[in-house]
């Protein structure tokens, strides 16, 4: 009965850190001179992503790298279907032509290098190394390019938008590692395997932070900060995440679990491009998502 009370006093801090973060993230945008897509792709989805990366490092230590890939891509399916989809039905996503034109390919070139890294069902550190050098020049690319014009008129920093980001941060992470410690012990009595658990109730739970930061940020008219905060985490899960895990050791996976997942992690990105095409993404296309989203998990666990 205590892990169902953790769970959802840990949904309720989620909520609350990815109010306290999209907030504080808007500000900061604005004092800084850049754009909030940037903010939303960099400075926010690595925050939101930490989660991930944390319990990544723990599986990779304690000898479970299945757990790191279930999360990983379990997280990128979750992020588009669930973050982008619930957050589209309720409040319809405007997409920029910059993201459109730049970011959303970037997303699938770090599908594709998902693929190839894979090929042979696991991950060095020579290609880890790469995928990490891959992220960083998305990171690059994101802060030059969207910046804000010289011309733009910047509002003065205030010390309390970095002190409302890193309660926003502090909350996302103690709701997220709480949350998945009470999911991890409601779902064991289900008899799931490590990587069905990974993919399902690891990967939802550590990205509650994306889906609660990216409804937020939708509802309160920032689309720019929904958008990059999917792009951004997805990239950041992708490379980083799986790249940096196989710095520690060979990350490997069981060849028919990957083949249920990484097309349905792939099949999302693919859609998600192909409605960004016409710079918006409707209740129709989010419900789409959603429901796709559904289906593979039913497929999954089933």
């Amino acid at each position: 009965m205590l892990e169902y009370l953790i769970f959802f006093l840990s949904l309720l801090a989620l909520f609350l850190g990815a109010k306290l973060l999209t907030d504080s993230a808007r500000q900061i945008a604005r004092a800084a001179g850049v754009s909030e897509f940037v903010i939303g792709a960099t400075i926010v989805a690595f925050g939101t992503s930490l989660p991930e990366m944390a319990s990544s490092i723990i599986a990779m230590l304690s000898g479970h790298p299945s757990i790191v890939v279930g999360n990983a891509l379990g997280s990128n399916v979750a992020n588009i279907g669930l973050a982008l989809g619930l957050a589209s039905i309720l409040y319809p996503i405007y997409v920029s032509r910059q993201i459109t034109d730049i970011d959303i390919p970037f997303l699938l070139a770090s599908v594709v290098a998902t693929f190839v890294v894979f090929i042979d069902l696991r991950i060095t550190w020579v290609e880890g190394l790469l995928m990490i050098a891959m992220y960083l020049a998305f990171i690059y690319h994101e802060i030059f390019q969207h910046r804000e014009p010289d011309d733009t008129t910047n509002e003065g920093f205030d010390f309390r938008y970095l002190l409302g980001f890193v309660l926003g941060l502090a909350l996302l992470y103690i709701g997220a590692r709480y949350l998945v410690s009470s999911t991890i012990a409601i779902s064991d009595s289900l008899g799931l395997s490590e990587s069905q658990i990974a993919f399902f109730f690891v990967a939802l739970g550590t990205s509650l932070p994306e889906i609660a930061t990216t409804v937020t940020a939708a509802r309160g008219g920032r689309a720019e900060i929904a958008m990059g905060n999917v792009l951004g985490s997805n990239t950041f899960n992708s490379l980083i995440i799986l790249g940096s895990s196989s710095l520690f050791s060979v990350v490997s996976v069981d060849s028919s679990f990957l083949y249920a997942t990484l097309p349905a992690m792939t099949l999302l990105s693919i859609l998600l491009g192909f409605m960004s095409i016409n710079n918006s993404i409707t209740r129709l296309e989010g419900t789409l998502l959603f429901l796709i989203y559904c289906i593979i998990s039913l497929n999954l666990i089933r």
